[in-house]
C-alpha cells in the first residue's frame, strides 16, 4: 500500500482531507439512518397507540350495550372507527366512512389484538395503522376497526430524509474545506523546514530552520532537523580541516623528496648518492606511515560496521609486544595469561592496542607497565610509561587529529599525529572510553575500558 504510485502522487493534504470526508460522512450517515428508524418508529408508535386507545373505547361502549349507530370522534380526518357483526354487517361507524362497506375481512381471535397496515380508499390515505380487537355483547361478538392515519409520520420521515439529504454533504463539504485548512495551516512549518533544507548546501550547512513555538511533533521535527545540521557542520568542518591537514602533512615530506632530488641532480659529482638514498627513504618511511594512518582513519569513518565477533584482546597485547622495537625499556605486564574477550573489529581492536604501546614505547624513559583486568563485565586495559606525562590541559587535544605536542613530538621524528586519534576513534567505536592520568612519580597512563562479550 505504501508503493502505491496513486498515493505517492497524492498529497498528504487532499489525503488527510479524503479520510475525514469519508469517516465524518460514514459516522453521519449512520447516524442519519439510525435518527430516520427512531424518529419512524416513534410516529409509528404512536398511531398504533391512538388507535389501539379507540378501538378499546369503542369495545368497552359495545360490551356496555351504549354503542350507538353514529360514532363521534375527534379528529376524523385523520382517523375512523368500524363495527362489525359476525354477518359482516357494518352497525356502528365514524361519520367520515358512514355508508361504506367493513373495510376488511380479517378478524383476530379471542381477545387479542391484530395490527393492520392498509389503505383506506374511501378516506383516499394509501397507508393507515388499523387496530383490530372482538367485543363480546348480548348480540353476539363484534369486530372494532380503529384506523389512524400514517400519513403525517410518511410525511414527517419524508421531510427530515430531505433535509439529511442536503445538509449531510454540505456538513461534509465543511469538514473538507476546515480539514483542508487545518491541514495546510499545520504543514506550514513543515514546508518551511522543506524550503530551508532545499536551500542548505555544504557550503552553509551553519544555516538552522526555524522552529515553532508550539511544542509539538513538528517543533521536534524542527529540532531534530536542527540537531542533525549542527551534527553536519561539525562532521564537514572536521572533514575540511582533515583533508587541509593531511594535504599539509603530505607537502612537508614530497617537498623535501622534490628539494633532495632536484638538487642532486643539479650536481651530481657533489652528490653522496647513499645519503641521498638514506633521507629519501627516511621521507618515503614519513609518507607510507602518514599514507597507512590516513587509509585507517578512512576506513574507520567511511567503513560500513561489520558484524563483531569475539577478540581476544590479551593475544591482541601480547602479539604487539612482540612488535617492540627499544630494547632498553623495562617491560612490565600483568593479566595477559587470561582470556580477555571481547566484541569488536579484530583489524580495529589491533591498531588501538598497537598504536597506544608504541606511542608509550616512543616516550617512556625506562619503564613500560601493561595491565589487562577484567571488572563488573568492563575489560580494561592500562598502558603507563614513565616519559614527561601530558599536562591536564592538553589530555582532550592529544586525540585531535595530526595533534602534537612540542615536548613530545615533532614531524622530524616521524610522527604522524594521528595514532591517538585512531586510538579514541577505535575505542569510541567499539562502545568504550579511554582516560589518561599521571604516573607515579611521573608519565602518562592511558586507561581504556570495554565491554566484556556477554555470556561469559
Amino acid at each position: 500500500m505504501a508503493d502505491d504510485p496513486l498515493l505517492q502522487r497524492v498529497g498528504l493534504r487532499i489525503r488527510v482531507a479524503a479520510v475525514a470526508c469519508v469517516t465524518v460522512g460514514v459516522a453521519l450517515t449512520i447516524g442519519a439512518l439510525l435518527l430516520v428508524a427512531m424518529l419512524r418508529g416513534r410516529l409509528d408508535h404512536a398511531a398504533t397507540t391512538a388507535a389501539s386507545l379507540r378501538a378499546r373505547d369503542i369495545a368497552a361502549l359495545a360490551e356496555a350495550g351504549a354503542l350507538p349507530h353514529q360514532l363521534a370522534l375527534p379528529g376524523e380526518e385523520t382517523a375512523f372507527v368500524q363495527v362489525i357483526d359476525r354477518a359482516g354487517s357494518v352497525i356502528a361507524s365514524t361519520e367520515n366512512i358512514s355508508g361504506e362497506p367493513a373495510i376488511s375481512t380479517v378478524r383476530p381471535t379471542g381477545t387479542n389484538a391484530l395490527k393492520l397496515t392498509i389503505p383506506i380508499p374511501p378516506l383516499d390515505q394509501r397507508s393507515m395503522r388499523v387496530i383490530v380487537i372482538n367485543a363480546t355483547t348480548n348480540a353476539g361478538v363484534l369486530t372494532v376497526y380503529a384506523g389512524e392515519n400514517l400519513g403525517n409520520a410518511d410525511g414527517t420521515t419524508s421531510a427530515i430524509v430531505t433535509v439529511l439529504a442536503i445538509g449531510l454533504p454540505m456538513l461534509v463539504l465543511i469538514v473538507a474545506a476546515v480539514t483542508w485548512w487545518a491541514v495546510g495551516r499545520t504543514l506550514r512549518p513543515v514546508r518551511d523546514i522543506t524550503s530551508t533544507m532545499a536551500d542548505i548546501t555544504a557550503s552553509d550547512l551553519h544555516r538552522r530552520v526555524e522552529v515553532p513555538t508550539a511544542r509539538d511533533e513538528i517543533g521536534q521535527l524542527a529540532t531534530t532537523v536542527n540537531a542533525t545540521l549542527a551534527r553536519l557542520d561539525i562532521s564537514v568542518e572536521q572533514q575540511r580541516r582533515f583533508v587541509a591537514d593531511a594535504s599539509h602533512e603530505l607537502r612537508g615530506p614530497l617537498a623535501a623528496l622534490r628539494a633532495d632530488l632536484e638538487i642532486s641532480i643539479s650536481h651530481p659529482d657533489r652528490t653522496m648518492w647513499q645519503n641521498v638514498a638514506r633521507d629519501t627513504l627516511g621521507d618515503v618511511e614519513r609518507l607510507q606511515h602518514l599514507t597507512d594512518d590516513l587509509l585507517v582513519l578512512a576506513r574507520i569513518d567511511n567503513e560500513l560496521p561489520q558484524l563483531p565477533g569475539p577478540v581476544d584482546l590479551a593475544v591482541i597485547v601480547v602479539e604487539a609486544l612482540h612488535a617492540l622495537r627499544r630494547q632498553d625499556i623495562q617491560l612490565t605486564t600483568v593479566g595477559l595469561a587470561t582470556p580477555a574477550i571481547t566484541d569488536g573489529d579484530d583489524f580495529q581492536l589491533r591498531r588501538m592496542v598497537r598504536n597506544l604501546i608504541h606511542n608509550a614505547e616512543e616516550h617512556a624513559t625506562s619503564h613500560v607497565n601493561i595491565t589487562l583486568q577484567t571488572t563488573s563485565g568492563i575489560l580494561r586495559l592500562t598502558v603507563a610509561d614513565d616519559g614527561p606525562g601530558i599536562p591536564p590541559g592538553h589530555r582532550e587535544q592529544i586525540f585531535e587529529r595530526f595533534v602534537r605536542l612540542d615536548t613530545a613530538r615533532t614531524r622530524d621524528s616521524g610522527g604522524t599525529g594521528l595514532g591517538l586519534a585512531i586510538v579514541h576513534d577505535v575505542v569510541t567505536n567499539h562502545h568504550g572510553t579511554i582516560t589518561i592520568t599521571d604516573t607515579n612519580p611521573h608519565g602518562a597512563t592511558f586507561t581504556v575500558d570495554l565491554p566484556e562479550r556477554p555470556g561469559l
